[in-house]
Parts: structure tokens; C-alpha cells; sequence
């Protein structure tokens, strides 16, 4: 089980990267993914989190790019699942 930081961490990672992505390789479509990163960590931030919004969002940038080697998927992968083990942490 993660701390509220590593997930913090985690996920500001994976956002730094879908963000350099985004401006580097002019991927507009990416602005939903981000937004749902950004939303996800300040509801994580003021302790309000209830849902995991970016559950799926590998298969989203999958479905717009199609770009199965890109190395961003792994860390949007540990993003999820380190959001859904929070999540977790706060139903028991």
C-alpha cells in the first residue's frame, strides 16, 4: 500500500510525462487524459477522493494513438494501479 506522497508522486510523474508528450509530439488529444490527472491529485491533495478517474486511461491514449511500445504506458499503468491501492486503503 502506497503513502498519499508516493501516490502523489506517482501520478505528477506520469503527468509531467503525458504533458512533455503532449507539447513535444503536439498531442492535443491528450487534453482529457491530463485533465483527469490534474483532477485526480487535487482530490487526492484535499483528501476527496471517491473515484479512480483515470482507471482506463492506457486503453484511452491506446484508442487516440494506437502507439503500443510508447514507454509513458507503463507509468500511466503504475499511476492506476497506485490510485486504485489508494482507494482501496480508504474503504477499509
Amino acid at each position: 500500500m502506497k503513502t498519499k506522497k508516493e501516490v502523489l508522486d506517482v501520478l505528477r510523474k506520469a503527468l509531467r510525462a503525458l504533458e512533455k508528450e503532449k507539447v513535444d509530439l503536439n498531442k492535443q488529444d491528450l487534453d482529457d487524459i491530463v485533465r483527469k490527472y490534474r483532477s485526480t491529485i487535487h482530490e487526492i491533495e484535499i483528501d476527496a477522493l471517491n473515484y479512480n478517474e483515470i482507471h482506463n486511461s492506457v486503453k484511452a491514449y491506446l484508442e487516440i494513438y494506437n502507439d503500443y511500445d510508447n514507454i509513458l504506458l507503463y507509468q500511466m499503468s503504475d499511476a492506476e494501479e497506485a490510485v486504485e491501492s489508494y482507494l482501496s486503503s480508504l474503504r477499509v
